[in-house]
């Protein structure tokens, strides 16, 4: 019989060692399978068992809110509320700045608070590069109006002062001008009774174009005393205008004789001019502002005659130009331009100077025709 171990190549045990085996202690299978453990791991385990409390749980992450939830609502609202306030400045600054830009163009475009009614509606009627250089002149007569006029009546000088209901007469003159001189040597007497009474406006433009005439800028010197006397002195302004056309004053336009700023002067004084205004006069405070008068005078539409020249002297009357020359011939010559002028207002002779008394045309009407 064959033998199974044998066969597999192993040597069968003898019976010596098949004793001892069965002699050795017999243990539990089960201590025989567990693992040894040393020492040192079971007093560290131990110390841990103590170092923690049985009843004791591992601390949890919080979790993360989810998208939504009141508490991040309330993390965003506050920059919602920013960037809705950011969105409110922007707008009013835009606001703002389209405001004063649109204010700016308006009163760039708005006339002066000196100019007439009559002015305000039509606007002025020269070249628009001169007027706008006039308005540019920073140091001017603050009476004067935003074409260059200085406008006397009872009230006092400013278009603003203007007496309602009346006649405005419109006198264009140049200091140098002969004409200028023999027309305001005949008118001169009577539009100072009615400037006095309140019976008509006089609207003066002193301009300057005569310069070239003299040697030392006469028409602009005087020009700048006149202005600096409406603006300072305004109650003799019609006395001041009238005496530098004086017969024994106005220097000849065709022969020249300087005349001195002392001279100049002492014609204001005779006029009731204060001395301490007239020594002024040289500073020349308003030449600049007289040049800009002068330039833009002479392109005024307004100002020219029926054949559309513009000459020295032009008299308008409630905006419409009096035509001197045939005024003057319907009353038989220069020397009774007066009563033509009186004929044409509507007023008798025997009324002027007298209060109440007014012309017939008011401040709207035509000039009349001289019969």
């Amino acid at each position: 019989m064959t033998k199974p171990l044998e066969q597999n190549g192993h040597e069968e045990p003898d019976q010596t060692e098949v004793d001892e085996v069965n002699a050795a202690p017999q243990t539990n299978s089960e201590e025989t399978a567990k693992p040894a453990v040393s020492d040192t791991a079971t007093s560290a385990e131990k110390s841990l068992d103590e170092a923690e409390p049985a009843d004791e749980r591992p601390s949890t992450v919080e979790e993360p809110e989810e998208p939504g939830r009141p508490a991040q609502r309330s993390r965003r609202l506050p920059l919602i509320l920013v960037v809705i306030a950011l969105v409110l400045v922007l707008v009013a600054g835009f606001y703002m700045l389209w405001t004063n830009r649109s204010g700016d163009d308006q009163s760039a475009q708005k006339p002066s608070s000196e100019v007439s009614t009559a002015q305000v509606s039509k606007g002025p009627t020269g070249d628009a590069k001169a007027y706008k250089a006039l308005q540019a002149v920073t140091v001017k007569p603050s009476v004067a109006d935003d074409q260059g006029g200085l406008t006397v009546s009872a009230k006092g000088v400013g278009s603003k002062k203007k007496v309602a209901g009346v006649p405005t007469l419109e006198i264009f003159m140049d200091p140098m001008c002969p004409w200028c001189g023999k027309v305001g040597r005949v008118i001169d007497p009577q539009l100072q009774r009615m400037i006095s009474a309140g019976q008509i406006n006089v609207t003066y433009n002193f301009l300057n174009f005569l310069d070239s005439a003299s040697s030392d800028q006469y028409s602009s010197r005087v020009d700048n005393a006149l202005a600096m006397v409406a603006q300072e002195d305004p109650d003799h302004l019609p006395a001041f205008a009238a005496a530098v056309f004086a017969a024994d004053f106005q220097p000849n336009e065709s022969s020249y004789q300087a005349v001195s700023d002392a001279r100049l002067a002492d014609q204001a004084v005779g006029a009731g001019v204060p001395r301490s205004l007239a020594d002024r006069f040289a500073q020349g405070t308003y030449r600049p502002w007289v040049d800009k008068v002068s330039a833009y005078a002479i392109t005024r539409k307004d100002a020219k005659d029926a054949k559309g020249e513009f000459s020295t002297p032009t008299i308008m009357i409630n905006g419409k130009v009096w035509d001197l020359t045939a005024a003057a011939k319907s009353q038989g010559g220069l020397e009774h331009l007066d009563r033509a002028l009186l004929k044409a207002l509507g007023l008798k002779s025997q009324d002027v100077g007298h209060q109440g008394k007014m012309p017939s045309i008011g401040a709207q009407g035509t000039a009349l025709k001289a019969e």
